[in-house]
């Protein structure tokens, strides 16, 4: 199943990582009118696995993706019902089981049992009967602000802000709420799907090989916070000594393009760190024992100067980062050294 973007960014909400919480990865699909997808059905996000179908008022026990009855309860309350469906021709196989039933009229979804944590909402809101319909989701809580979702016959694929809407919310008290409200018309609401994030920080990509033969290690010690002053380390060992580097660092996910004779594993628009200075061995001693370091909750707070971004404040935000700095035994305009990169989130 592809997946694209129609005009709608969420910047804080870029880049999905998979979860170690794979019990609460939840897949639902609301209403009565004909079957759940199957197993083999991912969604917008590629979520595979078994889809609960909730048709009822009634508190529903919920299954995770590989069928295992979980501690999360789902309760649906509103003014429609949950029979409503329409035979939309443009919609096939797991997508029509999706899109073309659910419940009409506004609803909240209340989900509780779940293991706290930050999670990835995707609630589906497509009128099959008449696309140009919207409906708006609101999760309680959540960083991003409502959407609408509709407007658009179905394309074959789906599209944020057309077939569904997403929002990151942090889960504190194991319950979750998910609104949907009239934005145009009339409300539908197809299903939803919870997705754990995962706040582990991933390393990834390739550094790049230096002058004298050593590869760049990228680490961390702490946790990523928007409200501490200090306690997320960010390292890279294995660098040339006493040599100028900085951060980079950015919100568009990662990648992995040429870059200096190495690769820039820092997705969308760069943002940099202060300059630091790698140590080691005091010159004129050339050899690997630098390291670049930068306690990056300090630097958010605006401790160590500089113009830190504010989404490194922004809890829920994931943020891509990869070392960059000088390596005079290259030639220019290749003379630079690079780290592989790290992936983390900013927490409360």
């Amino acid at each position: 199943m592809e997946f694209r973007l129609a005009g709608l960014v969420l910047g804080c909400s870029l880049l999905f990582a998979n979860s170690p919480l794979q019990a609460q990865a939840i897949n639902v699909d609301l209403g009565s009118y004909n079957g759940a997808p199957s197993n083999a059905y991912g969604g917008a996000p590629g979520q595979v696995g078994f889809w609960n179908n909730v048709g009822t008022y009634l508190p529903t026990a919920l299954s995770d993706l590989g069928g295992t009855a979980t501690s999360v309860t789902l309760t649906a309350s509103g003014s429609g019902d949950m029979t409503f469906g329409f035979d939309n021709g443009a919609t096939t196989g797991d997508d029509e089981l999706l899109l073309d039933g659910g419940h009409d009229g506004l609803l909240t979804l209340s989900f509780s049992g779940l293991a706290n944590g930050w999670y990835d909402v995707y609630t589906y809101a497509w009128a099959p009967d008449q696309p140009s319909y919207l409906t708006r989701v609101t999760v309680l809580g959540a960083i991003d602000p409502p959407q609408d979702v509709g407007g658009s016959p179905w394309t074959g694929v789906h599209v944020l802000g057309e077939t569904f809407a997403q929002h990151r919310v942090h889960v504190t008290t194991g319950t979750l709420q998910v609104d949907s409200t009239l934005a145009f018309s009339f409300v539908t609401t197809n299903g939803v799907q919870l997705i754990p994030v995962n706040v582990t920080p991933v390393v990834h990509c390739s550094a790049k090989l230096n002058s004298l033969g050593c590869l760049p290690a990228i680490a961390s010690s702490g946790t990523s916070s928007a409200s501490a002053t200090g306690g997320f380390l960010v390292t890279a060992a294995n660098v040339r000594n006493r040599k100028p580097g900085i951060l980079l660092y950015g919100i568009g996910g990662r990648t992995a393009l040429p870059f200096q004779g190495g690769t820039l594993c820092v997705g969308g628009a760069l943002k940099r760190s202060i300059v630091l200075d790698s140590g080691g061995t005091p010159l004129p001693a050339n050899d690997c024992s630098g390291v670049y370091s930068l306690d990056v909750n300090a630097f958010a707070a605006g401790t160590l100067g500089g113009s830190p971004a504010s989404f490194l404040q922004a809890p829920g935000t994931i943020v891509n980062c990869q070392f960059w700095g000088r390596d005079d035994g290259f030639p220019a305009p290749d003379n630079t050294t690079l780290s592989n990169a790290l992936e983390f989130v900013v927490e409360v």
